[in-house]
């Protein structure tokens, strides 16, 4: 009997890992928003200043996760993906319980095992789970409050019935909305103690709500400052919607929000889904837990969004742990079916997840990418000119914070005039098309023309671009013969195969005639080693001959050089050469000397 209880856990254990290896492989595809950013503004200070926040009209949020969340960070730190993993730990617990509960309600091993599988690739699940904000644990505290109040209707003890209590509590210290899930264990308790009502259950559902009530007593007089200070905030601003919530985060109760849960909760699937579930109804409707797990994943769900025909209280991430009951639910069916025909349908549902599951991820900038990207391509020196000011300009200066250099992050500038006296500039805005940002553009643009673009900015997708402007690396020129004004050399890698480098022309008035350019790689003894010659190359892609310069204009030539498989490593010179094709006369600098020494160069 105990071995074959191991092996009933050690498969649990299995299936919670599979979910729980799957979350955090495919976390990296989720980019931050801005609410996130905020779990870290509100826990940046000591515990008093969290709590502090809390208990303000800044935020208008239960205690219970900030302070869990402050926990997390003086442990682990402030990285996002290991905020992310405070998450999945969160859901593993949950995952467990519902485990037990599929167990418990349907008699089944199959059930508790099948029902977290079918949570792996739901958008839905997937994208509060890894949540930086409360929701990954009102998944747990629904499972762990639904295990309690299954406990209560077994046993129908006062110490039941007080363990209950303690997690209405629970709910209400992480979300006050919870108080929805409440609501449908209460529904069910009713429905199940009107065939044979008893005194004595009353009196025990009296005490669950008495303790809860009480335990949540000390946080009533915060809770109606929050919700009165919220009140008139959206009043002036003309964002209140109902009797109270958050208008300008919630939804309102029409077709177009249900279809959208449903394709969210379903992964677009609707009628897989449903199919499933009308089975379950056909095959279970004596079973009274699944009528439990309806409530929990459908019946929840109709509660917000009739309760927010006359209060802002409804967003998909506040009924998210519904996907723990819809699972259940999903999985009884499928587990009552003929053996292979509930094979084949969990199969069938699992695969739709997976193959539906790239287009879940919600569409944000990948802030986290291009800054990191932004940071392996800078150097001492670049200055970074952000244009114009972000609609939410803490969340992106936390991304740039964490994800560029501290000498990059400390080189961010809105100052115009700093940024025209740097070398090179990135330039960043997420908004290409924006009038203003378009001026400064073309106003820096004739001295720093673009070397590299990091982004996009589509206008059907998210727009944020980051482009290196950069001038040329000599502040006066070298000019050979009368007008081929050069402007410096940048060396871009060098290695045993080759060196690419950049040259800069800017010439005041276009030579008559077509020179040629050549970059020459010199051993100690001078001897030439390796070379290429030409016309220039704008960028490596447009040929100007030397007499189609337009005065003014900056021509960055794009130049490699291939080097010999046999040259031993060293160091060597590189020059640079202005000549006459047609007779191979050189033109000459102001000192008189027909080639240019650019830098020595080490090849590995």
């Amino acid at each position: 009997m105990h071995a074959r209880t191991d092996r009933r856990w050690m498969w649990a254990v299995v299936v919670v890992g599979i979910v729980a290896a799957f979350l955090l492989i495919a976390a990296w595809q989720l980019q931050m928003h801005p609410d996130e950013v905020l779990s870290y503004r509100s826990t940046d200070g000591d515990l008093a200043f969290t709590l502090n926040i809390q208990m303000s009209v800044k935020d208008n949020q239960a205690p219970l996760w900030f302070v869990s969340f402050w926990t997390w960070r003086q442990t682990v730190g402030d990285a996002e993906y290991t905020s992310r993993v405070f998450g999945v730990l969160s859901v593993m617990l949950a995952l467990a319980i519902t485990y037990r509960l599929g167990r418990r309600w349907f008699r089944s091993e199959w059930v508790g095992l099948l029902a977290p599988l079918l949570l792996i690739g739901n958008g839905l699940f997937f994208n509060y789970a890894l949540d930086i904000r409360p929701y990954p644990m009102l998944m747990l505290s629904a499972a762990l409050s639904m295990w309690a109040f299954t406990r209560w209707l077994e046993r129908r003890t006062a110490r039941s019935a007080l363990i209950y209590g303690l997690t209405i509590a629970l709910l209400l210290y992480l979300h006050y909305l919870l108080i929805f899930l409440v609501a449908v264990e209460g529904i069910f308790w009713l429905t199940q103690i009107a065939k044979n009502p008893r005194l004595r259950d009353f009196g025990q559902a009296a005490l669950a709500v008495a303790v809860g009530v009480v335990l949540w007593l000390p946080w009533l007089p915060t809770f109606v400052n929050q919700i009165v200070g919220l009140h008139n905030l959206e009043t002036q601003s003309g964002t209140v919607r109902g009797v109270a919530g958050i208008g300008v985060s919630t939804l309102v109760t029409n077709g177009q929000t249900i279809i959208e849960l449903l394709n969210s909760v379903t992964n677009g699937q609707i009628g897989l889904y449903a199919l499933v579930l009308l089975i379950g109804v056909a095959l279970l409707w004596r079973k009274r837990f699944y009528w439990l797990a309806l409530g929990w994943g459908i019946g929840m769900p109709v509660i917000f969004l009739t309760a927010n025909l006359v209060a802002a209280v409804y967003a998909p991430r506040f009924v998210s742990s519904l996907m723990l009951g819809l699972g259940l639910a999903l999985a009884a069916a499928l587990v009552k079916l003929p053996r292979r025909l509930g094979v084949i349908g969990a199969v069938a549902l699992i695969g739709a997840n997976l193959l539906t599951f790239s287009t879940t991820i919600p569409v944000r900038v990948p802030y986290r990418e291009i800054y990191a990207q932004l940071s392996g391509q800078g150097k001492p020196g670049d200055v970074l000119f952000d244009t114009p000011p972000h609609e939410y300009d803490t969340y992106v200066e936390w991304q740039q914070q964490h994800y560029l250099t501290a000498d990059l992050w400390a080189a961010n500038t809105t100052d115009f005039d700093q940024t025209q006296k740097a070398r090179r500039v990135w330039f960043l805005t997420p908004n290409w098309f924006d009038p203003t940002v378009q001026v400064e553009f073309k106003q820096l643009e004739p001295t720093h023309p673009v070397q590299e673009v990091i982004g996009q900015c589509p206008m059907h997708s998210w727009c944020y671009l980051a482009q290196l402007m950069e001038a040329p690396p000599f502040t006066s020129a070298k000019r050979f013969g009368e007008h081929m004004d050069f402007w410096g050399a940048d060396v871009d890698s060098v290695t045993a195969a080759e060196v690419k480098s950049r040259l800069w022309w800017r010439v005041e008035q276009a030579p008559d005639k077509d020179y040629s350019i050549s970059l020459r790689l010199l051993n100690d003894a001078g001897a030439l080693v390796a070379q290429s010659d030409g016309p220039i190359t704008h960028y490596g892609a447009q040929i100007v001959q030397t007499s189609q310069l337009a005065p003014g204009k900056i021509y960055i030539d794009w130049r490699t050089l291939s080097l010999p498989a046999d040259l031993p490593s060293g160091t060597y010179k590189l020059e640079l050469v202005v000549y006459q094709s047609w007779d191979n006369t050189r033109l000459t600098l102001a000192d008189g000397s027909d080639s240019l020494t650019l830098q020595a160069l080490t090849i590995p």
